[in-house]
């Protein structure tokens, strides 16, 4: 049976809600969008907001008469005369000369995927080419179409100002059906195959029915005329009036019925009572547009009990016979048996009810309990004493025993058995568990009972079971406990699951947040199916839920299956007395298979039997895409700026039934590393976003819990910057390279013209210094000599002093000979030296020799080459310090030097027999006061060689210097890394 419009849920939209005014036409296209004809403009709307159709070329449509949708192409209808054909390919204008001048008031499509029009000067048929509007071969007269229609053997309905027509399917020859109409409003067909023609002022409503080759005519006479007729998928027909609202009769329709017609009007809620089309969207929902807005009714899930507005705080307990005991913090008791109600005035609060397994009500409240005998509750006992006035009974349950077990807030749990109350010792040493919050009976008549922290107890007779997180219960406070079918079902604050083997078993649902606070759940056993797990329904915080019996069945053979629900009624919260404590549970179940609900709203009863369900999840679309404040003239894959600092994407999922609750996320892959979760938001911001390929997705999901089909895409690419492109990265590398090598060139330019100043002023220095060495110490120390030459030959020629004083005199001009050396070293640094240099080792050995008792050896292998000054001056001073020191200080028996040539490097071994140098004077500075060592190593790092001075195992010391003749730079930073090497070693 169809619904009537008073047990159908109503919304409006006037234009000051945003919505447009005067809705003249309604359609839907296949994308599952509404198309409103108005005398504003073409809207679209997606249940969510209403969108102004913009045209390609900004010219306006119009005022729009009719509107027929072809899939996904809309042909608009216009008052002035013409048609628009809008596709996604564009839009096309046909001109009232092209088809029949005048207005155009409906539009029908055949089979054949002919377009027929109804117009003010005719009938006119588009075949997908050109339109046809001259009948004479039809036996059609010229006239005025007022309205045409297409039924379901696809026989074409033409209502002229005057008679009525029709066209079977694949004819091409009109029949008179014998109406007299005089402005035919519109057409619908009946389950039965009837057609009904309105009569627009008249207010005369026309049955046509062809039956075997005869058409009969019935006419029934309406007070108020009839601008439209529907027939919703349950056959009802609607009647849409000017003046009066809507009218609705139930099938089949006759006369009594058309008289008795339900009304819906402006009274009741309507936008106006001016209405012209009805239309019925592919969800059932119907949609009526009137002269000051836009309504839709869909079907109500949710009715309303008939109990109090007003009443706060509803504990509810199933009675007999399909009756429901409601109490409440302000009004009572009372007893709903269908429409009549029963009052009870027992003292307010009533904060529990419950029904036993005698089919007993209990309840309860600050001032006592109460049991009914036959449909009357009386009283049985105040509560235990030291109870307050505020004590709010927690929770009911009655054992095997026949024992009433009582929940009171903030004192603990008591047994009311032998006219007598019995404390409960508590279950735990915490606070938050000195009483249970929630309780129930099995049918073995064990009692349990749900605390809060997470802790469930079974109370039977052996003893206490009792679950905890540790297994498995992670639900928080157990405010729900439901016993079916040999399996029990807890649900808590943090969501739900059933307790199989002595563990706990969470059901896996995709949206947490809807499962959170779970105050009820109810059992409805599918017809035909007693052994299969039975349909969950599920009162929370956020909503009622529908789990069906196959989405159970699959979560328990697949513990990671995640369900999927239907939701009602969600976000209408539960009704709560900020004062009181919420009274558990807050739905119920009666003997007439009704499910009931505590609701901010009141109470309201489902007939899960009535349910259908709709797989379907919603049809996601982008809507649009604004960058930087400019909207993007199409949705195609665009390519934006650099300079784009802030991209706004809208989108949008059709759920025409219930689009408050479709909930959506999104990702814009080359960006986002997750799915972004909007809720109910319906666009997404992105700002500063990098130049690169991007991809932006979003998916919706229905108050079903099921996720769109399909995800709305939109691709898009920002450009780089000038300087992020490849092309200008090559050429700046290239210009960097450049500049580096000019910048390079310059500074070796500089580095040179520092060096030669450098060099020349060291140069100048040197024969100063020269000079200053010859004119005053050579020339002293050569006056010295000649004085003492001739005190020398003064002396007798046989003496040991004049012997010794002669030796003393060769040797001082040999050293006079190795200053003029080093002057002239000074002075020629870099001329190439022709002095052997064993030569002048060996000299130096053999003179020390002679004043020793040690052995001078001198080796050579190699060509010797010719050497810088310097290098010479600093090879022979290295190798005369070790000499020296040999012959002085090591006690040697034997000092060993070889010379060792090759075309780049030289290499020079000085070897003793002595007793080595100590090796805290190995390091860097030698010994303290002393220069030998340092000197060395200073001489060895002006000329770039490597030094090493080690004592042997066997005893003496060696001094190994490695030199570089030319062409060998690797042997200066070996030297350098062994200098870093020697400091750390010894410092």
């Amino acid at each position: 049976m169809s619904k009537p419009p008073n047990r159908m849920e109503h919304h409006r939209w006037l234009a000051a809600d945003g919505g447009p005014s005067q809705v003249g036409a309604i359609a839907q296209t296949a994308d599952g969008y509404l198309w409103l004809g108005t005398n504003d403009s073409l809207f679209r709307f997606d249940g969510f907001d209403f969108t102004p159709y913009r045209t390609p070329d900004a010219k306006p449509i119009g005022i729009v008469s009719c509107l027929l949708a072809v899939e996904d192409e809309l042909w608009v209808g216009l008052r002035a005369g013409g048609v628009v054909r809008i596709r996604k390919q564009g839009l096309t204008r046909f001109s009232p000369e092209q088809l029949q001048p005048g207005v155009v008031y409906g539009m029908a499509r055949t089979h054949d995927g002919a377009i027929w029009a109804a117009a003010e000067d005719g009938l006119a048929r588009f075949d997908g080419r050109r339109w046809q509007t001259e009948w004479q071969d039809w036996r059609l007269p010229a006239g005025r179409a007022r309205a045409v229609f297409v039924d379901r053997t696809d026989t074409l309905w033409l209502a002229t100002a005057g008679e009525l027509f029709y066209l079977p399917s694949g004819t091409r020859q009109f029949i008179n059906a014998g109406v007299k109409v005089e402005w035919g409003s519109g057409f619908a067909q009946a389950p039965d195959g009837a057609i009904w023609l309105a009569e627009r002022y008249k207010g005369v409503l026309y049955r046509i029915a062809r039956e075997q080759m005869r058409t009969t005519v019935d006419t029934f006479q309406m007070d108020v005329p009839a601008s439209n007729l529907h027939v919703d998928h349950d056959g009802g027909l609607w009647i849409s009036t000017l003046g009066q609202g809507v009218r609705y009769v139930d099938f089949p329709v006759d006369a009594t019925r058309l008289r008795k017609a339900q009304v819906f009007s402006f009274r009741d809620g309507l936008s106006a009572n001016y209405v012209w089309p009805i239309f019925a969207d592919r969800e059932h929902n119907i949609w009526i547009g009137t002269s000051a807005g836009l309504d839709r009714l869909r079907t109500r899930v949710l009715m309303p009990s008939g109990l109090p507005l007003d009443g706060l705080n509803y504990a509810l307990a199933p009675g007999r016979m399909g009756t429901l005991w409601a109490g409440t913090s302000n009004h009572g008791v009372t007893h709903l048996q269908g429409k009549y109600q029963q009052r009870f005035s027992l003292p307010s609060p009533i904060t529990a009810a419950m029904r036993d397994a005698q089919e007993n009500i209990w309840i309860a409240g600050p001032a006592g309990i109460w049991k009914t005998v036959g449909d009357i509750p009386r009283f049985v006992t105040s509560l235990p004493s030291g109870s307050s006035a505020d004590s709010t009974v927690r929770a009911l349950a009655v054992d095997a025993k026949h024992s009433l077990w009582v929940s009171i807030n903030r004192r603990g749990l008591y047994v009311w058995k032998h006219h007598a109350w019995h404390k409960m010792p508590p279950v735990s040493a915490l606070a938050s568990q000195i009483m249970p919050v929630s309780a129930a009976t099995d049918a073995q008549g064990n009692v349990w009972f749900g605390y809060r922290d997470g802790l469930l107890i079974r109370q039977q007779e052996d003893g206490v079971t009792r679950w905890t997180s540790k297994d498995g219960l992670d639900i928080g406070h157990v405010t729900a406990i439901l016993h079916h079918g040999g399996r029990t079902w807890v649900g808590g604050q943090n969501g739900m699951g059933w307790i199989e083997n002595d563990r706990f078993v969470r059901l896996n649902v995709p949206d947490w947040s809807a499962f959170g606070n779970v105050y009820a759940m109810l059992a409805v056993q599918t017809a035909g199916n007693a052994d299969a797990m039975p349909e969950l329904w599920v009162h929370t915080r956020s909503g009622i839920f529908q789990i069906e019996s196959s989405e159970l069945m699959h979560a328990a053979s697949l513990p990671n299956h995640r369900v999927r629900y239907r939701s009602y009624g969600r976000l209408s919260g539960l009704a709560n007395d900020p004062y009181q404590v919420l009274p558990l549970p807050t739905a119920v179940k009666t003997e007439d298979n009704r499910l009931w609900f505590s609701t901010s709203n009141g109470v309201f009863w489902i007939d899960p039997a009535s349910v259908q369900s709709d797989q379907a999840g919603p049809s996601t679309h982008i809507e649009s895409v604004v960058a930087d404040g400019a909207l993007l003239a199409n949705l195609q894959p665009a390519v934006l700026p650099a300079s784009t600092q802030r991209l706004v994407i809208d989108y949008t999922a059709l759920s025409l039934s219930a689009p408050e609750t479709v909930s959506f996320s999104y990702r814009l892959d080359g960006y986002d590393s997750d799915w972004q979760v909007a809720g109910r938001r319906r666009s997404a911001t992105y700002t500063g976003l990098d130049a690169g390929d991007y991809r932006f997705r979003v998916v919706a999901t229905d108050q079903d819990g099921i996720p769109s089909e399909q995800e709305a895409t939109y691709t898009f690419s920002i450009e780089p910057t000038l300087y992020a492109r490849p092309l200008f990265q090559i050429f700046g590398g290239v210009l960097i390279v450049l500049l580096l090598m000019l910048a390079y060139v310059w500074s070796m330019r500089g580095l040179r013209r520092r060096m030669h100043d450098r060099l020349a002023a060291r140069h100048a220095e040197r024969e100063r210094i020269a000079r200053e060495l010859h004119d005053t110490l050579l020339q002293g120390v050569q006056g010295l000599l000649l004085r003492l030459q001739v005190i020398a030959n003064a002396m007798p020629s046989e003496t040991r002093a004049r012997d010794d004083l002669e030796k003393a005199l060769l040797r001082t001009e040999k050293m006079v000979e190795e200053g003029r050396d080093r002057v002239r070293d000074l002075r020629d640094a870099q001329v190439p030296v022709r002095i052997d240099l064993a030569q002048r080792l060996e000299e130096l050995g053999r003179t020390l020799e002679s004043d020793s008792g040690a052995v001078f050896e001198i080796r050579s292998s190699g060509t010797p080459v010719e050497m810088s000054a310097a290098l010479h001056r600093d090879l022979y001073g290295i190798a005369h310090e070790a000499i020296v020191n040999a012959f002085l200080h090591a006690q040697a028996t034997t000092v060993r030097v070889e010379l060792l040539y090759t075309a780049t490097r030289i290499r020079l071994i000085v070897r003793d027999d002595g007793i080595g140098i100590p090796p805290a004077y190995l390091g860097r500075y030698g010994k303290e006061g002393h220069w030998g060592v340092s000197g060395m190593r200073e001489r060895a790092s002006e000329i770039g060689a490597i030094l090493d001075i080690r004592n042997r195992d066997d005893g003496g010391t060696t001094v190994d210097v490695l030199a570089c003749l030319r062409g060998c730079r690797w042997l200066k930073w070996q030297a350098w890394f062994n200098r870093i090497a020697e400091w750390r070693k010894h410092d």
